[in-house]
């Protein structure tokens, strides 16, 4: 179970992750399907991603890049 935002600006979903030693600047890739059920819209130069919480409000997750 993973939880996308905080308190009741949040989602959660069953994700099956895949493990892999790998040199990436990203803590995680969450692919097009996973996207797609969170409803979310992704901004890469803004290392952030935004969607609708259960309550229908806009959740904003920002990634810092330390």
């Amino acid at each position: 179970m993973t939880t996308f935002g905080q308190g009741k600006l949040s989602n959660s979903f069953t994700i099956m992750y895949l493990i892999i030693d790998a040199n990436t600047s990203y803590f995680a890739l969450i692919g097009r399907k996973m996207l797609n059920e969170l409803g979310a819209i992704v901004s890469i130069p803004h290392l952030k991603i935004k969607f609708p919480s259960l309550t229908g409000e806009i959740v904003t997750v920002k990634a810092d890049q330390k």
